[in-house]
């Protein structure tokens, strides 16, 4: 049987073949220890160019068809016995920078999950372009609150994200330009 899967999207070094996708997949799940939606798997491989969206999609169909993860009371799923010893018995099959990148990318994944529930970046069409105001929460108390313009939606667009990725750094940089006595 062919296993060679569509490589739209797949950099150099990616995988192109759907059993390998399995693997990648179930070794994630492994690694991880923990409910994970289908999103995360299908954006994760994607956008780091592990393997392609329907070649991944498709893959973790099967995989769930198969009882190798299993869906879980909140729309997420988790890893069976059965994937487990896949991933703990296959993996090593995979180039380790395959693993290493997919790692990262789920690590990346995760802390901007845990940015977004926990600030809030929000881009708001004005005038003369686009307002992005970006809030640093302690619970529901607002620390900081943050109005940048930019004068198109993909400069609003970047000032989200980079704000996303580390904005107890961005606090941390402003309030210390705010107390400096230099």
């Amino acid at each position: 049987m062919d296993h060679k899967a569509f490589s739209a999207g797949v950099l150099p070094g990616g995988l192109n073949d759907r059993q390998e996708i399995k693997i990648l997949i179930c070794y994630l799940f492994d690694h991880f220890s923990c409910p994970i939606s289908k999103s995360f798997i299908t954006d994760t491989l994607q956008n780091y160019g592990l393997a392609n969206y329907f070649e991944t999609s498709q893959a973790f169909e099967e995989m769930v068809s198969a009882k190798n993860i299993i869906k879980d009371d909140e729309n997420n799923y988790v890893i069976s016995q059965t994937g487990k010893m896949i991933s703990e018995e296959l993996s090593g099959n995979l180039p380790l920078t395959v693993r290493e990148k997919a790692v990262k990318a789920g690590e990346e994944y995760f802390k901007r999950l845990k940015s977004e529930k926990e600030n809030k970046a929000m881009i708001r069409r004005c005038e003369k372009g686009y307002e992005v105001t970006c809030s640093i929460l302690d619970g529901n108390f607002e620390m900081m609150r943050l109005k940048l313009y930019a004068p198109d939606m993909l400069s609003a667009t970047m000032i989200k994200n980079n704000f996303y990725k580390n904005p107890s750094e961005i606090y941390s940089e402003i309030l210390k330009k705010l107390t400096s006595s230099e």
